[in-house]
Parts: C-alpha cells; sequence; structure tokens
C-alpha cells in the first residue's frame, strides 16, 4: 500500500499527464518497488527509464508544477533561448516530442505584450512553406506566454552536422541548402517580417542515416530525402543587442554588424546571417571567430572575412562571390531580397532538385478584372531532397555537380575563323560535289529514257553453212 507522500505523487503524475493510470497500476504492482519512501521511489522510476533526471529532481525537491505547464508534460531543461527558456516536453496526447518556450515580453521590447508576443508568433510560425519548421501552439499560461515548436526525431541542426562529419559539404549542396533556406525568408519577407537570428543552428536537416566506420565509430550523414528547414520563426526578439547583453559567440557569429549596435537590422540582416550560414557550410568554420563576444563583435563590426576563393579554390568563382556579398558590412551592399539570393544559387544546384517556376497565368481583358481584392497564395512548398547515400561523409557524390560547376568558370570556346586559303578549297570542293550531282543525275535521265543500255553481253553470232558444191553433170562424148 503506497503512503501518503507516494499516493499524493502518483495523483498529481497522472494530473499533470506526466504517468498515464495504466503505468500506476504497473508500478503499484511491482514487488520490488518501493512503497514508503519517495526520494527511493523517484531513483527507482528514474533507473527503469520511467522518469528524466529533470522529473526526479523536481519530485525531490518538491517543484511538482514544473512537471507539466500548459498540459505539456516537462521532460528537461534546456537553457536559455531568444526571448526566454526552452524546455524539452511531449506532446499532451501524441507524447511525440516538443520543445516549450515560455517567453518573456520584457525581452520583445518595453511596451510589448504577451497578446503582442503571441500574435506574432502565430502570424510568422504558422506559414505554410516546406522548409520552415511549423509552430505547433502559442498562447498565455498563468500569465507567461508561451510557445510550442516541433520537434523531429530523425533530425539535427546544421551546426551539429558540421561538427560531427567534420569538414566543408560540397559546393551544390550547400548551394541548395541555401536555396531553400533563402526560399523561406523570402515568405516571410514578403509578409512584411523577418527571422532574425538565421544561423546554422536553427537550421535543421532530416532525416538522418548512419554511416559506419572502419575504426567502429558511426556518424550521422543525411539521408537520401532529406530537408533543410528553419526554425523559431516569430519568436526571435526584433531588438538590438547592447554591448552588455551580447548573445555567445556561437550565436553572435552569425548576426550582422547593424544589429550590434544602434542602428536595428531589417530583412536584410537574415541575408546577412545566410551568408554566414553558406560560408560555414563552404569553409567549415564562420566568417569570425573570437573568444569572447565583445572580441567577436568588434571584429564583425570592423574586420574583413577571409575571401571564400582562398580557402576553397575548387568553388565556382560566382558562387564564392556571392557569399561574399551577402556578408557585406553594410546593408545595401549585399542582395536587397532573398529572391536575388535564390536566383543567383540556382545555377550551382543540380538539375532536377528545384522546383520548376510557378506558371504565368494567361492575360485576360481588362473589363474582366473583378475589384474584389486579390489574396496572394503562399509560396509553394519547397523541399530539397538529397541525392543518395555515397561513400562520402555527407551522403552525396561530391563529383556530382564538377561539370557543371566547372562550366561555370569557363567561357564558352569561340570557333576560329577559316583562312582565305581555307575558304578557297571549301568553294573548290562544293563546285565539285555539285557537278558530280549534276553528272549523276544526267545519267540517271539517260539510262531512263533509254538512251543508255548498260547491257555489257555481246550480240550472238550467226553461223552460216557452207554451201554445197552442185554435182558437175557429165557431158556425153559425140561419136565420130
Amino acid at each position: 500500500m503506497p503512503s501518503d507522500s507516494i499516493a499524493s505523487f502518483f495523483n498529481d503524475a497522472k494530473a499533470n499527464r506526466v504517468l498515464f493510470p495504466d503505468q500506476v497500476e504497473q508500478i503499484i504492482r511491482q514487488p520490488d518497488a518501493p512503497q514508503t519512501d519517495l526520494t527511493a521511489l523517484c531513483s527507482y522510476l528514474l533507473e527503469k527509464g520511467v522518469l528524466t533526471q529533470y522529473q526526479a529532481d523536481a519530485i525531490r525537491e518538491g517543484r511538482g508544477q514544473d512537471l507539466s505547464f500548459a498540459n505539456y508534460p516537462v521532460v528537461d531543461k534546456i537553457g536559455p533561448c531568444p526571448g526566454g527558456t526552452a524546455y524539452r516536453a511531449l506532446h499532451p496526447s501524441l507524447r511525440t516530442p516538443v520543445v516549450l518556450r515560455r517567453l518573456n515580453t520584457s525581452a520583445f521590447g518595453n511596451n510589448t505584450s504577451n497578446s503582442g508576443v503571441i500574435n506574432r508568433a502565430r502570424t510568422f510560425g504558422m506559414l505554410p512553406h516546406a522548409n520552415l519548421l511549423p509552430l505547433l501552439d502559442a498562447g498565455e499560461y498563468r500569465g507567461e506566454a508561451y510557445a510550442v515548436i516541433d520537434q523531429p526525431t530523425d533530425a539535427a541542426d546544421l551546426g551539429s552536422l558540421l561538427v560531427e562529419i567534420g569538414g566543408a559539404m560540397p559546393g551544390f549542396l550547400a548551394a541548395e541548402y541555401g536555396w531553400a533556406i533563402a526560399s523561406a525568408l523570402r515568405t516571410i519577407h514578403e509578409r512584411g517580417g523577418w527571422h532574425g537570428e538565421v544561423r546554422p543552428g536553427l537550421i535543421i536537416v532530416g532525416p538522418l542515416t548512419a554511416k559506419a566506420y572502419p575504426d567502429g565509430t558511426t556518424k550521422r550523414r543525411p539521408a537520401h530525402n532529406a530537408t533543410a528547414k528553419l526554425t523559431e520563426t516569430g519568436l526571435i526578439p526584433a531588438r538590438v543587442q547592447t554591448a552588455r547583453d551580447l548573445p555567445a559567440p556561437d550565436v553572435l557569429a552569425y548576426l550582422p554588424p547593424e544589429s550590434v549596435g544602434e542602428n536595428g537590422c531589417d530583412a536584410r540582416g537574415d541575408i546577412y546571417g545566410l551568408g554566414a550560414s553558406l560560408y560555414l557550410m563552404l569553409a567549415g568554420r564562420a566568417p569570425h571567430a573570437a573568444n569572447t563576444s565583445n572580441e567577436l563583435a568588434t571584429k564583425i563590426r570592423s574586420a574583413e572575412a577571409v575571401p571564400l576563393s582562398k580557402l576553397r579554390p575548387d568553388l565556382p568563382s560566382e558562387l564564392a562571390a556571392l557569399v561574399m556579398r551577402m556578408i557585406a558590412k553594410q546593408p545595401q551592399d549585399r542582395p536587397q531580397t532573398a529572391q536575388e539570393v535564390q536566383d543567383e544559387l540556382a545555377p550551382f544546384c543540380r538539375a532536377g532538385i528545384l522546383p520548376p517556376p510557378p506558371a504565368v497565368p494567361m492575360a485576360v481583358p481588362v473589363s474582366s478584372v473583378t475589384t474584389v481584392p486579390v489574396v496572394r497564395d503562399a509560396a509553394l512548398p519547397v523541399a530539397v531532397p538529397v541525392a543518395p547515400p555515397e561513400p562520402d561523409g555527407w551522403g552525396v557524390n561530391p563529383d556530382a555537380f564538377a561539370d557543371a560547376t566547372s562550366a561555370t568558370d569557363t567561357q564558352p570556346t569561340r570557333r576560329k575563323g577559316l583562312s582565305k586559303k581555307d575558304k578557297t578549297r571549301s568553294k573548290l570542293l562544293i563546285v565539285i560535289g555539285l557537278c558530280m550531282h549534276l553528272t549523276a543525275f544526267g545519267l540517271l535521265v539517260a539510262w531512263l529514257g533509254g538512251y543508255i543500255n548498260f547491257d555489257s553481253s555481246p550480240a550472238p553470232i550467226e553461223k552460216k553453212e557452207p554451201e554445197k558444191e552442185k554435182p558437175k553433170t557429165k557431158q556425153p562424148r559425140e561419136k565420130s
């Protein structure tokens, strides 16, 4: 028979959906399950994998209210995130993993309310696009705003994959990932917003496969149908980073120079973040690096990044130049729209990967145009698959696009002009060929007309019979 403290714990666990009623019944029936000591029971459930370390510590410390938030069972605490604190949680009914973000409205601005933060999250976090990780829920609970983001089980952020696989990725694969994220940014920008923190840690790639190495280790890599998705749309505070409140270096390295200072950033700051992420994909390192956030902020504002063409001379010069323009110090020196980035990245993507452009509607007479306001349709879903796994770490054949990428650096060769002697010879050959054709045509006409007999057999020779000699008649002799 469980003690009062354990019975109270089971009631709270069922109320907060940490444990289901059938799980509680099974635990009570276990002969080795502690029935009187709550601390021992927590250790027992932790050992059996029923509770996580976060949940066990919350029970031992009497923080039962932290086991659930807005009906989402909390599994673990991830830590600080832009605008609040992130937790690993479970869907109330599906029990699938999600990310719960408890938002602090003061981080979004002095005059921002819970309703303003929630409306912004719902507006941009639920845009229909295949390369945006959707927002599952947003609301207010106990006077605190929150948001719930989907957490794919078979996926990882791009920054973690780059560290795990090691080295830079093929140029065409980086271009395809960049094109997908630019397509998602275009959808956000066309609706009057911007992401605010485009970086490898917020670019999710999946599904993944495992590659075994001769030393017995395994590493994850993108599967053949992997896609790149941008997450946390509408949840990044739109505010200027001050010197006293700089983020960690792994985040600051991908923020534009205008975000660290008095001037705020706009949609062109997302272009910088995508360019810095492409730099990491292609070079294996961020454009700038430093030990502290203050040193890194100084480099971002004043120092120039090493040209990508020097780090990756095998890349097409146009691709390297595009990435360097995207991370320009001044916003006006960068591509001004995500559509421009898409157009310039498209030539470096493999054939058949990008979706076809939308069909152009037929023109209609002016008189047939109604006055009903036209609502712009959402951008077509864009999925960026990866080629079937190859023996290298990124699951693609590095030479799959070698001919196409090298062609961008090679100007088409012009045919050498003919000399005067060659022209004369060509004319002579043409005249001879024409004469031969006319001769053949004339012979054909003569043969059809019967003027020419091509039968080569000789005519038969008639044999003459020899003339027979007439017999000589004897004349009678005269009698004397």
